[in-house]
Order: structure tokens, then C-alpha cells, then sequence
């Protein structure tokens, strides 16, 4: 076996390190815009977890360069539901505005979460 080639690697881990920072940073940035409204950095780290626990599993397997479709797109569904638990448990009352929100986390993180397992496979011959 042999490993996804180190260039490859470097930027899928680099694209994931952006992709799961997105929402951090707009939670910091609305931090700092309010003074005082964290919930979006909770709302980050709930999305984050959620993805995680759906890639983490298979995270160094070896095998195929691919992730199934069902489970990339099972880290992001769980982003974006950990997200939205998150902001209904800190008391948000819009759901348009919730879904939108943990929608768009989900993205993110989901997709982080893939890209970081991808640059973690190895190949087989």
C-alpha cells in the first residue's frame, strides 16, 4: 500500500483546516460584533463534533480513496443537526434562521470532516 502522495495531502488538509474554521470565525466575528453572543461558537463546535462523529470511525482505514456518498453525506446531516440541537438548546426561537445557520455549518464541517479522511486513506494497488 501507499499513501495519497504528500502535496495531495497537504492541500486536502489545508482546505479542511479552512472549510472547519468558516464557522468559528463567523462565530468570532459576531462575538466581537455583540460583546457578548457566543451562541454561534457553540453552534461551531456542536456542527464540528457532529461531523466528526460520523467520519472519525474510518478516519485512518485503509482502502479506496473515496468515502461513500451516504457517509459524506452523513457528516454533514450531522453537522447541520448538532448545530441546530445546539441553537434550539441556547433558546433560538426562528426556524427559518436556525435551518439556514446549521445548514450552512453542516457544509462545512461535514465536508471538512471528508477531506481530512481523505488525506488520511491510503491506496490500494
Amino acid at each position: 500500500m501507499t499513501q495519497v502522495p504528500d502535496s495531495r495531502r497537504q492541500l486536502l488538509i489545508l482546505v479542511a483546516v479552512i472549510l472547519a474554521a468558516v464557522p468559528v470565525i463567523f462565530g468570532c466575528v459576531r462575538a466581537i460584533n455583540t460583546g457578548d453572543d457566543f451562541r454561534y461558537l457553540w453552534l461551531a463546535a456542536g456542527a464540528i463534533l457532529g461531523s466528526l462523529a460520523v467520519m472519525v470511525p474510518g478516519h485512518g482505514a485503509s482502502g479506496p480513496e473515496r468515502v461513500s456518498p451516504g457517509r459524506a453525506a452523513g457528516a454533514v446531516a450531522a453537522g447541520a443537526a448538532c448545530a441546530a440541537a445546539t441553537a434550539i438548546l441556547l433558546g433560538a426561537t426562528a426556524g427559518p434562521g436556525v435551518a439556514i445557520v446549521a445548514a450552512a455549518f453542516g457544509l462545512c464541517t461535514g465536508t471538512s470532516a471528508v477531506l481530512l479522511t481523505l488525506a488520511r486513506r491510503r491506496r490500494t494497488p
